[in-house]
């Protein structure tokens, strides 16, 4: 297959060569396309190898034309070479909504949701920690249930399960000095190593996985493209790990199928697979169910995830955060890779950050400074706000130098899920990636690959990390 399709995108390649003498300098530089299934494929031909299924507004940098003027040849996310009919895209931009479900592609069936809830334990749990605030051991998981002793700070608690409560609040039962009952999950903080200096079996830190340049995108794109393609076009961008959604509250974890398809191909060219889960936190106990089963998930050939991207942006109250991260490590061990990407600080100041770095390994805040349909911005603007995020982390976390891997902004705020005609320019892409490299950040990883620009990701491809 895949030999097959290197040919195909060759013969391609030379049909352009051979056409290119004859359009002379006519070609537009971008043509965006203009409805909705529009296929890309690897030959000029209806009959050709579907490579992607593009949404409306998706741009294109056009490299030639058919010798019958029938297809431009173009790059799709900025170095994926594809043929696409002239009838299908135009030099004017385009907005239209795209449904997964709207535009079947080579096979793929559509996901069906199947959300885990009602999760309320016991469950077994090996851990031990030492509580940090007065507190109180309770016969059952529950604030109201009846009081079985005190707890001081700096009390040791051998901990053997986990349950929630009504409310999804986690709870511990434990042994604290001779006695035993449950402890609120926000009272103790669990032993381990501590998630910023961890190493993985072959002595580097655990964040390296997202070391360099990474992207985020929501579960079209990877279910619409050849991952054959998509990952040599990641690769060509310099582009190290990648961020799919695979599971949220609502939906459980319903794309088995994207990890199934994409996990071996990445892995054999060495890009990373970062599953991004959505969990809400209104239910603490059904998001580690959800999470854990991403973490432990192995697809038919034994490929699993490199490790797990939580985006913690619904329910941000502390203990929530913190009971969730710190059940969710003992879950996966110390060497599993756990980013958090996070409000940064100057859209929420209240962000418990150090709840997070209690049990994450990296930071990813979400630094979208392209926030006005109307503002200017350049690649000042993405440095200032980057600035004031990491630094804003720091302080939270006492001046600790954590890992942070900048979340960029590769969308356009107001047309939310389509590409749109106020994203950041090429300017304030590489503006953004110099600061998080002039700050000391791990990495930079830009949300949605789906909806980038030709120009955001001939920045990206650019920037050497």
């Amino acid at each position: 297959m895949i030999v097959a399709l290197a040919l195909a995108i060759l013969l391609a390649l030379l049909t352009v060569a051979r056409a290119r003498s004859a359009q002379g300098a006519t070609l537009p530089t971008v043509v965006y396309v203009q409805g909705q299934c529009v296929t890309l494929r690897a030959t000029p031909a209806v009959g050709g190898t579907p490579l992607a299924s593009a949404i409306p507004g998706t741009g294109l940098h056009v490299t030639g034309l058919s010798s019958d003027g029938q297809w431009y040849h173009a790059l799709f996310l900025g170095a994926m070479p594809v043929w696409v009919l002239a009838s299908d895209v135009a030099t004017s931009y385009a907005r239209g909504v795209s449904e997964d479900d709207a535009c079947p592609f080579a096979g793929i069936p559509a996901y069906t949701a199947h959300p885990i809830t009602g999760t309320s334990g016991p469950f077994a749990l090996t851990a031990a920690g030492t509580v940090t605030q007065y507190s109180e051991l309770r016969s059952t998981a529950a604030p109201t249930a009846r009081v079985t002793a005190e707890v001081l700070p700096g009390s040791r608690a051998v901990i053997s399960q986990w349950a929630a409560d009504a409310h999804g609040g986690i709870w511990y039962l434990a042994h604290v000095g001779g006695a035993l009952g449950w402890l609120w999950a926000y009272a103790v903080i669990l032993d381990g190593p501590d998630p910023a200096t961890a190493t993985l079996a072959n002595g580097q830190p655990v964040w390296s996985v997202v070391a360099g340049k990474g992207v985020w995108t929501t579960n079209y794109l990877p279910r619409h493209t050849d991952m054959t393609a998509l990952v040599a076009t990641m690769k060509a961008l310099g582009i190290t790990h990648i961020y799919p959604r695979v599971a949220e509250t609502s939906f459980g974890f319903f794309d088995q199928n994207t990890l199934d398809r994409l996990l071996p191909v990445a892995h054999a060219a060495g890009v990373k697979v970062m599953a991004w889960v959505y969990p809400y936190l209104r239910d603490v106990a059904d998001d580690l169910v959800m999470s854990e089963a991403v973490a432990n998930y192995r697809t038919p050939l034994g490929d699993h995830v490199d490790g797990i991207g939580a985006d913690v942006e619904e329910t941000t109250d502390a203990p929530a955060v913190f009971a969730y991260g710190q059940v969710l490590r003992q879950m996966v061990g110390p060497q599993f890779p756990l980013v958090i990407t996070t409000y940064n600080p100057r859209a929420r100041a209240s962000y418990p950050f150090p709840e997070a770095a209690a049990s994450f390994n990296v930071i990813a805040p979400q630094d979208y400074w392209h926030n006005s349909p109307t503002g200017t911005f350049d690649g000042k603007s993405a440095r200032a706000l980057l600035t004031a995020s990491v630094m804003g982390i720091r302080a939270e976390l006492g001046g600790k130098p954590f890992p942070i891997e900048e979340n960029g902004q590769m969308y356009d705020m107001f047309t939310y899920g389509e590409p749109g005609g106020t994203q950041p320019s090429a300017e304030e892409i590489a503006g953004d990636l110099q600061a998080a490299k002039d700050l000391g950040c791990v990495g930079a990883s830009f949300f949605d690959f789906r909806t980038a620009s030709p120009d955001e990701l001939g920045a990206l491809q650019q920037f050497a990390w």
